[in-house]
């Protein structure tokens, strides 16, 4: 298929850009996937993380009536496609750092907006969580193991699209007539999933984009700790191998992806704070991913350079978000049906 016309070229294989070309290729279409596979990028160091609340204010994350019933059956779809696993549901838990925000959350859990997805505060201890520090229930969450979607993904398209482990030079795309031509391939379309080297992208520059760079830990429990979903200022989730991944600091306005050892000693100070388990660092990665103005990630077209397209911005919730925009997007470019309006970058002026 190299060099032949296709119907898209997609950069970046992170989760937007490989959760994308699963949904065209379902659809019949033709792809290009070209990505540089980075052990710090963003969907590759990421823990996944699928919880539906906000702890400032106690609220529901943005859009969680929509997405939250359709995640299970997604990644569940997928893993049947695939033949993998890297879906896991688990119960979740927000540990209290005091009575006070234990009682605001108990507050919280008795309205109606709340009551599907909170339960009461419950004053009884957890295995391996201080007996100083309460905890509320919080339901529908769950891990998505990413490696292991986006390396079942890839080992699924190698017999049905053209994937180049190759970084993309903007300068080197060229339009032809009504075409999108890179190197020897020319397509109706591209479409830019790229992650934080969105910040180099000529068609989106105007687009606001904030690199924040986050720690992720992973951890070795002396004892064996209940599997679920731990939040307090810090958070604590199974990694799916025996050990724990611990996280996160958030450095604005940073791409370094060198981690620093202080970061590391400030997260397990904040873990062992309402922990009982002893427990020894294994891994520290740190990841550098673009965040948005409004929490709104970018989609669509390019209001002057048509077949010019982006999908980016999805954050820390893309494990929650993809499952909606991957097939909304999927279906704009291919029926032509409208993004929802918070997400379409026609509300700029490009």
């Amino acid at each position: 298929m190299a060099g032949q016309k296709t119907d898209y070229i997609i950069v970046g294989g992170g989760l937007a850009g490989i959760s994308l070309a699963l949904e065209l290729a379902l659809r019949g279409k033709m792809l290009v996937l070209l990505d540089k596979p980075e052990a710090t990028s963003s969907s590759r160091v990421a823990a996944g993380i699928i919880h539906p609340i906000v702890p400032k204010g106690v609220r529901l994350t943005w859009m969680g009536e929509t997405l939250f019933p359709l995640i299970a059956d997604y990644y569940r779809g997928w893993e049947n496609k695939l033949n993998a696993s890297f879906y896991q549901p688990l119960n979740g838990f927000q540990i209290h750092p005091n009575q006070e925000t234990a009682n605001f959350w108990q507050l919280r859990s008795q309205t109606a907006e709340m009551q599907p997805w909170i339960d009461s505060l419950n004053q009884t201890i957890l295995p391996g969580i201080s007996a100083d520090h309460a905890h509320t229930p919080i339901l529908h969450c769950a891990r998505l193991d990413t490696s292991a979607f986006l390396l079942a993904a890839e080992e699924w398209f190698k017999t049905r699209i053209v994937i180049e482990h190759t970084e993309f030079q903007h300068a080197s795309l060229r339009k032809e007539k009504n075409q999108w031509r890179y190197g020897v391939h020319t397509a109706d379309g591209v479409i830019f999933c790229e992650g934080i080297r969105v910040l180099e992208n000529p068609w989106f520059n105007k687009l606001h984009f904030h690199p924040t760079a986050g720690d992720i830990l992973t951890l070795a429990f002396d004892e064996n700790l209940p599997q679920a979903l731990y939040k307090n200022r810090s958070w604590l989730v199974p990694d799916g191998k025996g050990n724990w991944m611990a996280g996160s600091t958030f450095h604005k306005g940073s791409l370094e992806t060198s981690p620093l050892p202080e970061d590391a000693a400030k997260l397990m100070e904040q873990i062992r704070s309402w922990t009982r388990i002893p427990f020894r660092l294994l891994k520290h990665k740190r990841g550098v991913r673009p965040t948005v103005d409004g929490r709104r990630p970018y989609l669509g077209e390019h209001s002057r350079d048509r077949g010019i397209f982006i999908y980016n911005g999805l954050g820390s919730k893309g494990g929650s978000l993809i499952p909606w925009l991957s097939p909304m997007m999927a279906d704009f470019l291919c029926k032509g049906k409208a993004l929802h309006t918070e997400v379409d970058i026609t509300r700029f002026d490009l």
